[in-house]
């Protein structure tokens, strides 16, 4: 089937020959915006890519899985229903759970907290319409980060939208959400629930959210954005399963062991309860001048009866943002220079004890962790007559972490990571209106996380280091009538990457593994809509990303293993991300999506690999107009070729517990409603 399938995946989008259409908008003419600055993606120095409403339809309603994966050089993992880990040019490894060593934002709000820990998976993706996404070091006004950055965009599309449905594994979801101009207000409120028994035992899943938005306009240049967000989130985590018990058994959860009950015994789970709620303000000083400030807090309850023990977490956290930003057009030329600072404290409770069949007993380990995090920054762009553009930044950064032990043995401590200064400098000339070179020299930092300091081990690791590399990229990008072309090339070198290990109970915990030389290609081709001259299909368009990779350590001595050139575990070397849309009678949508992946190691030393493989994904709507309402009837299936693979694989997991097998073939149907 593979054969068949890959060069049809290449071959089929070049025969279409018809006449333009202009109701679809190429990457060439997207806009990217993030703090109130637009840039055309030619005019763009990094490597910057949108993913679109169009493209947010490939995900299953639980996730963004899918549209994620379409961005070349950016990897989305589902460990389990719920658990969601991604990666940016680079490798989850720094991931057992969660977002780390990426950067988010939600409009302008921070989703990232001061340690540098991110919980994507708390986010309704019925409530995002678009996400732009940054690759490789942004450093500048985006902070501390080595793999990239992700800015979330609200639905702001008047009206109400609802919708409802459900699928395989007592699979059902359902979302309200309502946007209305009221005077000087804008609000936005949305509701979700999603639950599903999971495809796997001990991988059941629930979410509900409740949002609220609120753009207040109070003059013709100044506003309030008021954002309110709560979800609790409850999901199982079967574990994972060694090759032979994979084969034996692709649903089972992690199994019992001489010395440690099973996932399904302890009722492995975790429970996050988050609320997150800010205020920023936009002020229009003058015609050149502006602000922009921030405050904002959030509160995380969490609880993880695992193998080994229950923990509970309390986090609390507070950041705030500030810049500001002076705008002068002189002639042929244009400037705009920005200078800023964003701060956040992180306060972590951190309670261990005895699991007693996903209850807690007897107390293990009592800490708790406090992370100041600051970063000031100096951006200044310049474009001349439309054609030459530069960005260039610095940014220097400081974090400092402060613990104190309570059980069983009183301790305190207090770490200051080392600052650093971060360049950045990037240009961009366009040769005409359809071709623009770029390059751009930057370093990135990533410091290690509350979670990773105080990893699943209960140890602090007091030696454990920020990473951080220099970056080096060149790209090409063209557009010519229906067709958008994008190249790129990078060379990243890393220091003092953090990397996880696991010990015999399952534990996590990381070390810093020396550096990387990370090396690779990355390109993007798509087309606007065709229009065909038949009866019955109408009109067509087609995606086509992938990257070619060439990921070693560098210099990584453990213990008495030497790991230097070896492949980092997790990367494929070579990938293909594919969706050929086609309309039917101009009723009919349909996506066929695939996602090509290569062989990669699972380990460190480069003994275990995982063979290729491809994923296939059907999506089909229509949409039925009654007057002012719009009702649309949609269905998916995935996993379409019933590939056997891991959504997410735990890389040098002990006894080669790498594998969390995901969901053979499977579907979803539902209704979508708007007036």
């Amino acid at each position: 089937m593979k054969k068949i399938i890959l060069p049809l995946l290449l071959v089929l989008p070049f025969g279409i020959s018809s006449a333009q259409e202009h109701d679809s908008i190429l990457l060439s003419e997207t806009v990217i915006e993030s703090f109130q600055r637009k840039t055309p993606i030619l005019q763009s120095t990094t490597s910057s890519h949108p993913i679109s409403e169009h493209q947010m339809k490939l995900n299953h309603p639980e996730r963004l899985v899918e549209s994620f994966n379409t961005v070349p050089g950016v990897k989305m993992e589902e460990r389990s229903p719920g658990s969601y880990r991604l990666s940016l040019r680079g490798s989850t490894i720094r991931s057992p759970f969660g977002v780390r060593n990426v950067k988010l934002y939600w409009d302008d709000f921070i989703l990232t907290d001061a340690t540098g820990n991110s919980y994507l998976n708390l986010i309704e993706p019925q409530f995002i319409s678009t996400i732009d996404v940054f690759k490789g070091p942004q450093g500048g006004e985006y902070g501390i980060e080595t793999g990239g950055v992700a800015v979330l965009k609200t639905l702001k599309k008047e009206g109400l939208k609802a919708s409802t449905g459900l699928g395989s594994f007592h699979q059902w979801h359902e979302n309200i959400q309502w946007n209305k101009t009221l005077g000087k207000h804008h609000v936005q409120l949305g509701q979700s629930l999603y639950q599903s028994d999971g495809y796997r035992k001990q991988s059941a899943v629930k979410r509900k959210s409740i949002f609220l938005n609120d753009q207040w306009k109070y003059s013709k240049t100044n506003e309030f954005n008021l954002k309110l967000v709560y979800t609790d989130l409850d999901y199982e985590t079967p574990g994972g399963l060694t090759l032979q018990q994979m084969e034996i058994d692709r649903r089972q959860a992690r199994l019992a062991t001489p010395t440690l009950p099973s996932a399904e015994e302890q009722n492995s789970s975790i429970r996050n309860k988050t609320f997150l709620g800010g205020i920023n303000h936009n002020w229009k000083i003058d015609s050149n001048w502006k602000n922009f400030a921030l405050i904002q807090s959030s509160y995380t309850n969490f609880k993880n009866p695992f193998i080994s023990n229950f923990e509970e977490r309390q986090e609390t956290n507070i950041q705030g943002r500030f810049y500001l930003d002076y705008e002068k057009q002189w002639r042929a030329w244009k400037i705009n220079t920005r200078f800023g600072t964003e701060v956040g404290i992180t306060k972590t409770k951190f309670r261990n004890f005895d699991n007693l069949s996903g209850y807690r007993g007897n107390p293990q380990k009592f800490d708790d962790l406090k992370t100041f995090q600051s970063f000031y920054y100096f951006n200044q762009q310049i474009a001349y007559a439309d054609k030459w553009f530069l960005d260039a930044s610095l940014n220097l950064n400081a974090m400092k972490l402060q613990w104190e032990s309570f059980f069983p043995e009183s301790e305190l401590g207090e770490k200051n990571f080392k600052a650093h200064w971060l360049p950045q400098l990037g240009t961009t000339y366009k040769l005409n209106s359809n071709w623009s070179i770029r390059g751009k020299f930057a370093k990135g930092l990533s410091s290690p996380t509350t979670e990773e300091v105080r990893s699943s081990n209960q140890e602090i690791q007091q030696h454990l280091t920020a990473e951080y590399g220099w970056n080096k990229e060149m790209g090409i990008r063209y557009a010519v009538n229906q067709w958008f072309f994008e190249l790129t090339a990078f060379d990243y070198h890393l220091r003092e990457a953090i990397v996880k290990r696991q010990d015999e109970a399952g534990n996590d915990y990381f070390v810093n593994s020396g550096g990387t030389k990370q090396r690779g290609l990355e390109w993007t081709i798509q087309s606007k809509k065709f229009h065909f001259n038949h009866p019955i299909f109408t009109k067509g368009s087609f995606f086509f990303s992938g990257h070619l990779y060439d990921f070693k350590y560098d210099h990584y001595q453990s213990g008495s293993n030497d790991f230097s050139n070896h492949l980092i575990p997790g990367v494929s070397k070579f990938s293909i991300q594919n969706n050929i849309t086609i309309e039917l009678w101009d009723q009919f949508h349909i996506i066929w999506s695939n996602y090509f992946n290569s062989k990669f190691y699972l380990n460190d030393a480069n003994t275990i690999e995982e063979k290729d493989y491809l994923i296939g994904n059907l999506y089909v709507d229509s949409t039925f107009k009654f007057n002012e309402l719009n009702l649309s009837i949609y269905a998916g299936i995935q996993n379409l070729y019933n590939a056997k693979y891991s959504a997410g694989y735990d890389l040098n997991a002990f006894e080669n517990r790498f594998y969390n097998p995901a969901a053979t073939t499977n579907f979803y149907i539902g209704t979508r409603l708007t007036l």
